[in-house]
């Protein structure tokens, strides 16, 4: 009886209970703020959605609600098979056009300049030819428009076109963060030449460069 009214003994045991305590504490923050991130981390956040940059020629560029990731599909360039993957490390401006739509050829001079201007290692405009014709129509008309910067992608089957939610509608670009993440989409001819266009890339290629 006198062991168990011991003041030392009893002090070890509260203490041992607080240090239990304190440990299930940190253990269940810590577990809690996994599953947080898990949940709500970057894989799934959007990556850009500031609607001050929905202006102008931009106006019509939609954000996409979480940041789905880049198909696996490939596409071709010159002769040999790629894939979106190939490109992560640069925000990319991806382009579907065809040689039978013409806000498509009149968007792309647009497209060119931008490549010229902004194009480098932190970014770059992928045209691709969504056209059975195949790639070499494509860059006939590449050509013929004085095409220079943009390199001619191509793809003949659909594949790649079909990958990314197909497109009843042409031109289509989508804006993808440099980790491969879709940051948005614009259906419909766009002047990626102008201001607007410019800032939302700009606005891109530094939040992805922040995360």
């Amino acid at each position: 009886m006198r062991v168990l009214l011991n003041p030392r003994l009893w002090l070890m045991i509260w203490l041992g209970a607080g240090a239990g305590a304190l440990l299930y504490v940190i253990a269940s923050a810590a577990l809690s703020a996994k599953v947080e991130k898990s949940a709500s981390g970057p894989s799934n956040a959007p990556v850009l959605a500031d609607p001050n940059l929905l202006v102008g020629e931009m106006a019509d560029f939609v954000y996409a609600a979480s940041a789905r990731v880049a198909p696996d599909e490939t596409f071709l360039h010159e002769g040999r098979e790629v894939a979106l993957a190939d490109f992560r490390g640069r925000v990319a401006l991806v382009n579907f056009w065809a040689t039978w739509c013409a806000p498509c050829l009149k968007e792309l001079p647009s497209l060119d300049t931008l490549q010229t201007d902004l194009g480098g290692d932190d970014f770059a405009v992928i045209a691709i030819a969504a056209d059975p014709k195949g790639p070499e129509a494509a860059g006939a008309f590449l050509d013929k428009l004085k095409i220079r910067s943009l390199s001619l992608y191509a793809d003949p089957t659909l594949a790649m076109t079909i990958a990314i939610g197909g497109a009843s509608v042409l031109p289509v670009s989508i804006l993808y963060d440099a980790e491969g993440r879709e940051i948005g989409r614009m259906v419909g001819e766009a002047d990626w030449a102008s201001d607007e266009a410019r800032s939302l890339i700009k606005a891109a290629i530094a939040s992805t460069a922040r995360r």
